[in-house]
């Protein structure tokens, strides 16, 4: 072939190519609706199934939103998921889940999908993760011939021992082989703490220890252990010199590791806080940039290297009515009503309204929720009627029945007995009886919701508008991994209202719980009986 028809190839290969990408970004933003930052993100890692993978996310979402958004119909729905994803860069900040997807595709699938492609966003991940956590580690190779740039030697006189070794790549099959994980970053160029051992003058066996990623940008991102679990202390020592390696400029400020990012699982990372505390501050006092984390920050306080930050934890936390079962476990619809609903185009479609328990409480409006049992009127009058009413009872049935010589010795019992013939001085006492039952009940509703959310602090306002609530969030985190609070905390820009909600909704903190007693019955409280049967009884007559 002619050096002249070989370039016009090469370019038309790579022209066909660049249509190709730009296409698949065109169908991510012009078919499917993404912006342009969560379209590059599926576009760069994700490659020739970004748009496969996007629709998988987009079914995710239109799931969880369809759950709080029943009254939408399937178009708006959509439109309105769509617009989420973008304003929240969902896709974006998914990127993670999608690096461990495709890793998983491409390196245990070897990029045939097979039946896989018709899992859902959760059953990708979930098999991605089992891809992760169950390679097999390899026993190592023997006689092995190091061909890579060693960057430290730790090995003795006659080759044994430790060293690390620049890979070149982010993608090693041999590493993977013999570590037992993915061998691969998205990030960085992987490099391998490799110990060599002689077994007998003629063998020797070369293992993989601790695989690191470390970006151009100097930026650590994964160094773990085999199976993707936390380097062992024993390495330790072998780890501290590489943070003293220089990077390709050779000059003293362009170190080879000059900050740290995540990856896959980083809570099985390496960090500098798993040193003993007098290396941690001897690097300390060498390095200093590197601890600009918020968890080595706390621990160089700890150290009474650095003054402890003054941080208020006091937040004001507004809830609508319709979320307080996001902070209160227990709530559920106590019913649904359909009606009719129109779209922005006028096409009328049908919609469910549901009515949660919490906003019925609330609203006090839970009176329908009590069922009152058989009501013994002959109790109501011996234990539960005062003396005017019935003095009114016996009033409202002489003026029936006339002035009898013996109405005033006999019983009010008696009387409700001989002359109200058709129940309506008995059904009067029992609807105000069973009215203040009913009013008892919402009390003690009101009062268990109450009692649940004044475990997160002081109540401001609790009313049909929703809850305001003073809360001092420190007891409530500082049990939470912390590796997960500063990963809300970047998320939220340090704002621990923003925190508390996202760990809330993550279930990291364990919610009060809405439970109502068995055997609860309800206190009919005496002068409000009193006072509502004599209102009720100025209606009744006899006549």
């Amino acid at each position: 072939m002619r050096i002249q028809d070989r370039i016009k190839r090469i370019l038309r290969e790579e022209t066909q190519r660049m249509l190709l990408e730009a296409s698949k970004k065109k169908i991510l933003m012009d078919k499917l609706g993404l912006n342009e930052k969560n379209a590059e993100i599926l576009d760069e890692l994700a490659g020739p199934l970004s748009v496969w993978l996007a629709n998988k996310f987009i079914d995710y979402y239109l799931r969880e939103y369809g759950k709080f958004t029943k009254e939408l119909s399937p178009d708006e729905l959509k439109k309105v998921t769509i617009k989420k994803i973008n304003d929240a860069d969902s896709i974006y900040q998914a990127r993670q889940n999608i690096v461990n997807i495709m890793d998983w595709v491409r390196v245990g699938l070897n990029g045939n999908l097979g039946d896989n492609k018709n899992l859902s966003i959760d059953g990708l991940l979930r098999k991605s993760k089992e891809w992760h956590d169950s390679l097999d580690f390899g026993s190592g190779d023997i006689n092995y011939v190091e061909n890579n740039p060693i960057i430290l030697d730790f090995r003795d006189e006659n080759g044994d021992g430790f060293y690390w070794v620049d890979l070149q790549t982010n993608n090693s099959s041999e590493e993977c082989n013999r570590m037992g994980h993915c061998g691969r970053s998205s990030y960085g160029t992987l490099y391998s703490l490799r110990e060599v051992k002689t077994l007998n003058p003629k063998y020797r066996i070369n293992k993989s220890h601790i695989t690191a990623s470390i970006g151009g940008d100097g930026i650590l991102y994964q160094m773990k252990g085999v199976k993707n679990s936390k380097p062992k202390d024993e390495y330790h020592k072998y780890v501290l010199p590489l943070f003293y390696v220089l990077g390709g400029g050779g000059e003293e400020e362009d170190y080879l590791i000059q900050g740290f990012g995540t990856e896959y699982a980083s809570e099985r990372d390496f960090k500098l806080s798993d040193l003993g505390n007098d290396v941690i501050t001897d690097l300390y006092r060498n390095r200093p940039e590197l601890f600009d984390t918020r968890g080595l920050q706390r621990k160089l306080a700890e150290l009474g290297l650095i003054e402890k930050p003054v941080i208020d934890y006091n937040i004001k936390l507004e809830i609508s009515p319709e979320d307080v079962g996001d902070y209160v476990d227990g709530d559920y619809v106590i019913s649904r009503r359909k009606v009719k609903k129109r779209t922005p185009g006028g096409t009328e479609y049908d919609a469910t309204i549901e009515t949660k328990l919490f906003e019925t409480i609330l609203a006090h409006d839970t009176w329908e929720l009590w069922e009152s049992g058989d009501i013994d009127w002959k109790q109501i009058v011996e234990y539960n009627l005062n003396e005017e009413n019935s003095e009114k009872i016996r009033e409202i049935i002489r003026q029936s029945e006339g002035d009898e010589k013996d109405l005033d010795d006999r019983s009010i019992e008696e009387l409700i007995e001989d002359f109200d013939h058709n129940w309506e001085i008995r059904s009067t006492l029992t609807n105000a009886y069973s009215n203040m039952e009913a009013d008892s009940y919402v009390n003690y509703l009101d009062d268990t919701l109450r009692n649940c959310l004044v475990e997160y602090g002081s109540i401001e306002k609790m009313d049909d508008t929703g809850v305001i609530l003073n809360i001092n969030v420190k007891p409530f985190i500082e049990y939470v991994d912390e590796d997960v609070l500063d990963e809300h905390l970047d998320g939220c820009d340090d704002d621990f209202k923003c925190v508390f909600k996202d760990l809330i909704y993550n279930d990291y903190l364990e919610k009060p719980k809405f439970r109502i007693n068995d055997y609860w019955y309800p206190d009919v409280d005496y002068n409000g009986f009193n006072e509502l049967a004599s209102e009720y009884l100025n209606d009744v007559s006899l006549h």
